[in-house]
């Protein structure tokens, strides 16, 4: 059962889905600054509502577990899932944010995303820094949000995910 398997946490990371391995890619510069600044962002947000961080490996189905670049869970959520099995836990989380790496391949991204949604989460933002843009999808549909636009959802209550700000860090090297 892919529950024991705990070589899918030795680095490099790998994720499971479509009966296939794929390695997580390494993060560099960029990643690191932006998951940085949503992780803050969401830190400041939710620290009263729930749990949000990076990397947060889930399981969900006995053959898909994929870890989020950062993720944010409802404390409400969270306490529907047993105790023994919310340090690994067997949904999405409601919020998922995926950096874009230049090695992503956007077939990978998409099908991540439609699994995520399946198992629950609200929203996905696909974050790509190289072209500074958000693309948001949710079960309602997609958007691509850029400079000037923020983030917002009637889900995440007083959230807003400003795309400048998102980005701010990359500006400075700039």
């Amino acid at each position: 059962m892919l529950y024991t398997d705990a070589w899918l946490d030795e680095k490099p990371y790998k994720e499971i889905y479509d009966g296939r391995v794929h390695p997580k890619v390494s993060p560099q510069l960029r990643h690191m600054l932006v998951q940085g600044t949503v992780i803050a962002l969401l830190f400041e947000w939710g620290r009263e509502r729930g749990v949000s961080g990076p990397e947060w490996r889930v399981y969900l189905d006995e053959n898909t577990s994929l870890v989020p670049d950062v993720s944010f869970m409802s404390d409400e959520r969270l306490r529907q899932i047993p105790e023994e099995q919310r340090e690994k836990p067997p949904i999405s989380p409601e919020l998922i944010v995926e950096i874009r790496s230049p090695q992503n391949r956007e077939r990978n991204i998409r099908r991540k995303t439609t699994l995520y949604l399946e198992h629950g989460a609200v929203a996905v933002l696909e974050v790509d820094p190289a072209r500074r843009l958000v693309h948001v999808t949710t079960r309602e549909g997609e958007s691509t949000l850029q400079a000037g636009d923020s983030f917002t959802h009637s889900a995440f209550l007083g959230l807003t995910l400003p795309v400048d700000a998102i980005f701010a860090p990359l500006e400075r090297l700039s």
